[in-house]
């Protein structure tokens, strides 16, 4: 039976693990939850069961390392699988998403790339530059 796939909004609940494996690869691993919207009993929106759930990513592992950090808020789209495995005698089940693709969610806030911040510094030097040299405290706009 296929995997089924996976797409979702999830809160970074802890710092995400870098890891690299015996060749090399860049692993990170990212604990998340995720919480339903319901309706209550008075027709008002409140949180459901949270769910937690393990994210591997190893495509752009190393990017998604430096681009958030725990509270963050991310968008995943992946394989689910779970993970069964003993402890203290008990069994126990894991969830995990083996992610195609992850990035930073921009539901709750912006979200700034590498390039949209090299942008932002090249516009405040041009500005600079046309004010004869002069320093500016913060950007213009």
């Amino acid at each position: 039976m296929p995997l089924p796939v996976i797409h979702g909004e999830f809160t970074v609940v802890t710092e995400p693990e870098l890891r690299f494996n015996d060749n090399g690869k860049a692993w990170l691993k990212i604990r998340g939850v995720a919480k339903d919207r319901v309706r209550d009993s008075n027709g008002g929106w409140a949180d459901g069961d949270p769910l937690f759930i393990d994210i591997l990513l190893n495509m752009g592992a190393e990017h998604m390392c430096e681009s958030i950090s725990k509270g963050d808020s991310i968008i995943v789209i992946g394989k689910l699988r779970l993970r069964e495995y003993q402890k203290d005698d008990e069994k126990r089940v894991a969830y995990q998403i083996h992610a195609e693709s992850a990035g930073v969610s921009t539901r709750w806030g912006p979200a700034k790339t590498a390039k949209a911040l090299e942008g932002s510094n090249t516009a405040v030097k041009a500005v600079e530059q046309v004010l004869g040299g002069t320093q500016l405290d913060e950007a213009p706009f």
